[in-house]
Order: structure tokens, then sequence, then C-alpha cells
């Protein structure tokens, strides 16, 4: 069996499936979050248009108030600050009850009523021009919000001179004042000259008639950011602003893969993924074809120099094998220079005078006296280390010699 594939075509395949996995975990992770980045023209918390609510929160951001734009579950997160609830519009059941559970579920909330729809091209983040939306919608939040007994909407009004508790300047709306007669069933904290409330509430619900005061548009005036800093700054009782952005359609799903990703689960999950792969590279066998087994002797002299000589220093035959290999050496060096027969220690001065005409640097006689000598394996090899040495200078000539 061969690899079908070269090892540049397996390097090829495997870095795309690796960037096409790390693009699909991009995008579960942060697939929704990039909803944010598009331009919006709205009356939400994205929008930078004279009827959005961008510049709302970059003040509470500049004045170190904690702000989140929720996406789910805002009810939840408002438990210990404010829940934001900005021009909603209820076009059916499903969103009246939605509205109606999100107001009683949260212990602080702000409604703004809504005011405004514009028109602008796709794409586009600026509105070319403002409507005003029919009473009979804002009514309908109210209506929503169990606000039964508001005897109507009032767009009359000079738009300032409002009086209220805590108001140290009165807020300014410029166009259309959208103010609420609330009668006597519910109390009014800021209203105008004329008795119509821009501020009023019900229980643990506030109702900001006109979203003038807190756009971007009105957030110009100074007056009105001042009323709406210290408002929310009342409400939230040390806690988060929580704006929920559901009612404008940026709905997130509950992900599992999205949660496990967050910041600091992620680290634990990146521990678990680098434990899967280093357990699944340690259980890979192979990949390609089976490599073949190695022989049980390897061929070559290799193999066979190294047995006997772990033979030899097991049988402790060392010393034995040095003066063998001494007594084959000299017979070499005799043979190669035509020596002639004489008794061993003859033999041994007669190399010797050879040596020293040739101008070697090891003596024969110092090599005898260590090959007996030697009692250690270390010991023996450099010794025959010697030996060697020797037999090379008296064959082949010394490179000292002149």
């Amino acid at each position: 069996m061969t690899n079908p594939f070269s090892r540049r075509t397996l390097a090829i395949i495997i870095v795309v499936a690796i960037v096409s996995l790390g693009a699909a975990v991009v995008l579960t992770v942060l697939g929704d979050d990039l909803d944010e980045s598009a331009p919006s023209a709205g009356a939400d918390s994205y929008s930078v248009s004279a009827i959005g609510h961008r510049g709302l929160v970059d003040i509470l951001a500049k004045l170190d108030i904690p702000v989140i734009k929720s996406r789910g579950d805002s009810s939840a997160k408002a438990k210990n600050g404010v829940l934001l609830i900005l021009e909603p519009t209820v076009s059916d059941d499903a969103s009246k009850q939605r509205l109606r559970d999100l107001a009683k579920a949260a212990p602080r909330v702000i409604v703004v009523l809504p005011k405004w729809y514009g028109s602008a091209a796709v794409g586009d983040k600026w509105i070319e021009e403002a409507n005003m939306l029919p009473p009979s919608e804002v009514e309908d939040v109210l209506k929503t919000l169990d606000f039964d007994y508001t005897t109507g909407i009032s767009r009359f009004g000079a738009g300032k001179d409002f009086r209220g508790e805590d108001i140290t300047k009165s807020p300014t709306i410029r166009h259309d004042p959208q103010l609420v007669d609330v009668g006597e069933h519910y109390e009014p904290l800021v209203s105008d000259p004329q008795g119509y409330a821009l501020l009023f509430r019900s229980e643990n619900v506030y109702v900001l008639s006109d979203p003038d005061v807190m756009n971007n548009h009105g957030l110009r005036i100074p007056e009105n950011a001042l009323f709406t800093v210290n408002l929310i700054e009342k409400l939230r009782n040390g806690g988060p602003v929580i704006i929920d952005e559901v009612v404008h359609g940026y709905a997130q799903q509950p992900s599992l893969m999205r949660t496990l990703f967050r910041f600091q689960l992620v680290l634990a999950t990146l521990q678990v993924l680098i434990c899967a792969l280093l357990a699944i590279w340690a259980a890979m066998v192979r990949f390609g074809p089976t490599k073949a087994a190695a022989p049980p002797l390897a061929p070559g002299k290799d193999f066979l120099i190294q047995n006997t000589a772990a033979l030899l220093k097991f049988g402790g035959h060392h010393a034995d094998a040095l003066r063998r290999y001494l007594m084959q050496s000299i017979a070499a060096v005799r043979h190669a220079l035509h020596a002639p027969a004489m008794p061993p220690n003859q033999m041994t001065s007669w190399l010797e005078r050879v040596r020293l005409t040739r101008g070697g640097t090891i003596s024969l006689v110092e090599l005898e006296r260590d090959a007996h000598t030697a009692d250690t394996p270390q010991r023996t090899v450099e010794v025959a280390d010697r030996v060697y040495r020797w037999r090379m200078e008296m064959i082949n000539g010394s490179q000292h010699r002149s």
C-alpha cells in the first residue's frame, strides 16, 4: 500500500482543514457579534443617526457607568441595576407579551416611548428624513405596559420649563414635545406647566414620554444630558445599565459553542483541546504505508563487532583480548618491515631501534607493559588505541619524522 498523496498535497489538505475549522469556530462564536458593526439608522443603541442612541452609550462609558447592550436575557442582567428599553414597538401579540414580561421581571425599568421613524438608504447610518409615528402606536406601548388609564398623547407645548423632583435645570425638547396626560392614576415625576407628564411611573416602571431628551439629537443640549444622566444614576442603584436590544431585532440565541469560547471559560476550553490533540498524536500509529519491521540481525560487520565486544566485556576477557591484539599488531609490523627471525626480546629491541630511526613517538616497551597492567575496560580501550597508532606509525611512518 502506497500513500496516494504527495507530502506537499498532504500539507495543503491539513492547512485547509485547520483553516476551515478555525473559521467555523470564529463564525460560531462571533457570527452574531458581527451584526453590531453593521450600520444602523434606527432608534437603537447602535445608531449614530439623529434618532439613535449611540451617544447615550458613549456618555455613560465616559462617566465610568457600566453599560451593556443586551441581546438576550436582559431582565436577569439588570437584577442589580436598571433596565433601559429604548423606543419599543409592538406589532403583534408575541412582541407585546415579551415587552410585558421584560418590564415585570426587572426590578427597575426605564421605558422610552417611541416617537420617530427615519428613512435611510440601504447600508447608510444617517437618515435622510424623520417622521413622527402615529399616536396610536405610542398608546399601544402604554397599554402593553398596563398603563390603561392614561387619557391621551399630547404633541403640543413649548417643550421647556419642566418641573419635578431633583430637577436642577429643565430639559428642552425642540420639536413637537410628546407628553402624556396621566390623569390621577399614575405618579407624574416631571411635567410641563400645563400638567402633561414627561416622566411618570407605576411601581417599578418609569416611562419617559419623549425620546428627544436622550437620543443623539437631544443629547447635544447640555440640560438634556444632565437630566438623562441624573435619572439613570438615581435608578441604577450602583449597578449596570442594561440596554435591551432584542426589541430592535438584535436577539442572540444561546450557544454552547459561543459560551465555551468566551473569556474566561475559553482558557479551560483551550486546555481541553490541547490535551485532546496530544492524545490523538500519541494514539496515531501511522499515516500512509506500513513501515517495514527491522530484521532481527542487522547486516554488515558492525553488529558482529558490537556483539563480540559485548560478550568479551561480559566475560571479563578484555585484558586477554588486548594482549592478543598487541601480538597480532607486532606480527603485522614484522611482516611489513621484513624483520629477520629472532626471539621476542630481541625483536622488541629491533623494533624500538627502527621506531627511533623513523621518528616514532609511541614506545613498544611501554605498550607491552601497559597491556599487562590494563585492568579496566576504559584502560583497555585507551591502550588498544595506542597500539593501533603505533602500528600505523611503524608501517606508514610518523608525521613527526624529519
